[in-house]
């Protein structure tokens, strides 16, 4: 049976680094992988810039969204919020995922 494409494992099975290709430290890995101590620097780097950015975003979201507002509708506060707690989660996921393609 043929291998899949989306395998993750190499054409020949012998493809193998021993430093990181990022921190050079000498580790096992397969081929075009990084340490773990590499992902998770990367992984922290991009959860701090995605709390940055989306707090940010949201704030400015929900001020137009509570400043177009009327002021007695309780069902459009409630869809606003709503709103807004899936902009804030929307927005943390796709910049981290562009913070995690860009620096790695």
């Amino acid at each position: 049976m043929l291998p899949l494409f989306n395998s993750r494992k190499p054409f020949a099975n012998g493809l193998a680094e021993h430093q990181c290709p990022r921190c050079h430290r000498e580790v096992e890995l397969p081929l075009g992988q990084l340490c773990r101590q590499c992902r998770a620097e990367i992984e922290r780097r991009a959860a701090r810039i995605g709390h940055i950015v989306s707090l940010t975003s949201t704030a400015a979201v929900a001020v137009y969204v509570f400043a177009r507002m009327a002021p007695g509708d309780t069902l459009g506060r409630n869809v606003g919020i709503a709103g807004i707690v899936v902009w804030f989660i929307l927005s943390n996921m796709v910049v981290r995922r562009i913070v995690r393609e860009w620096i790695s």
